[in-house]
């Protein structure tokens, strides 16, 4: 599923591939269906690395709009490396824990018809404490083992694949040391492994925005959090996965409900955050206000039955749903409700959602 959201979180448009699709070949498709039919003005598309190809930034700068996307730093070239590494340039917070600088450049790419696009974009490198630590932490036995062949050259004959990424490999005469093809000598890469080393804690990100601050920028693409977000709600509160039918059809609209019941929970838990006094655009995590799964717990248990003489009980609503009715500002303290009363509540319902 390719999946766009509004920079509240709401979901606005979604399309289906099959597994086998590679990520960058949905996202120009995906923007024809529903941005394309959608009259939005221009749109900014935040995207992570699995998007970013010159084909898909030419079609979001020639379609009038704009682009803030990922860059793996250890998959940068070898000059955007070194512009990443140098420290000159960067400006850091009070406690050095976070740095970023930044750069307009241009440079050409290729669009879906091969056609030559100059682009003006603003390239972002920026180092995270956190990040660091963290990505040395998932490193920390595979360091241990580099610094073990360093010392011990003969440990890399036992795990070559593990540093295949980081061998040179040379043809050399083991008695006169002149390089023939006798012998295959291995040898580490040293320059390589410190690069990739000096690269940890590094993000880098491009944008077509080159008027926008950078704190904006690097704010906007973590808000990409809330996309995960919404993936984990659809496969486990609204029981998007596993799909049990087959035909295109059924899958469509099995897909088609869950996106209508996640941008109905989207838009009640955008509607407590504002009744909670919280800052939406800041916040990326939905649950500060209430969960989907409490959400759909209190609308499920809020029902009414029918008594004699056209009345109805209405089951007294839990403190979730008392939540909820007061982010919507609906008024349901009814004691036996007729059929029209409940209509109404139903017509408030939806007015509320449609008012988001």
């Amino acid at each position: 599923m390719g999946l766009f959201m509004d920079s509240n979180g709401i979901p606005i448009g979604y399309k289906l591939f099959p597994g086998n699709h590679i990520d960058q070949t949905t996202l120009r498709p995906a923007m024809k269906k529903t941005l394309g039919k959608m009259d939005f003005g221009k749109v900014i598309v935040v995207a992570d690395g699995g998007l970013n190809s010159g084909k898909n930034l030419a079609h979001i700068v020639s379609s009038g709009n704009g682009y803030i996307v990922s860059k793996s730093a250890k998959g940068s070239d070898k000059n955007t490396k070194k512009w990443i590494v140098d420290p000159n340039g960067y400006v850091s917070n009070e406690k050095g824990t976070f740095k970023v600088k930044s750069k307009i450049r241009e440079r050409t790419i290729e669009d879906e018809n091969g056609q030559k696009l100059k682009i003006k974009e603003r390239l972002i490198s920026y180092w995270s404490q956190n990040q660091y630590l963290h990505v040395l932490h998932e490193n920390r036995k595979f360091i241990e083992y580099l610094n073990a062949v360093i010392q011990f050259p003969d440990k890399l004959k036992d795990k070559q694949s593990k540093l295949q990424k980081y061998l040179k490999k040379e043809q050399i005469d083991k008695e006169t040391g002149e390089v023939i093809d006798t012998a295959a000598l291995l040898s580490l890469d040293m320059q390589k492994i410190q690069m990739d080393i000096d690269l940890m804690g590094y993000y880098t990100l491009m944008t077509s925005e080159t008027d926008m601050p950078v704190r904006s920028i690097i704010d906007k693409y973590h808000g990409l959090s809330r996309i995960e977000d919404s993936f984990r709600t659809i496969k486990s509160d609204l029981d998007g996965r596993p799909v049990f039918v087959r035909k295109d059809e059924h899958i469509d609209a099995h897909f088609l409900i869950c996106f209508i019941a996640l941008t109905m929970i989207r838009l009640i838990q955008y509607k407590i955050l504002l009744h909670l006094g919280k800052e939406t655009k800041n916040v990326h995590n939905w649950e500060l206000g209430l969960s989907a799964d409490r959400i759909k717990k209190a609308l499920t248990s809020f029902a009414a039955d029918a008594l004699p003489g056209g009345y109805y009980r209405l089951t007294a609503p839990n403190d979730d749903m008392k939540l909820i009715l007061g982010a919507l500002g609906i008024n349901a303290d009814f004691k036996l409700p007729t059929v029209s009363e409940l209509y109404q509540l139903k017509y408030d319902f939806d007015n509320a959602t449609l008012s988001c």
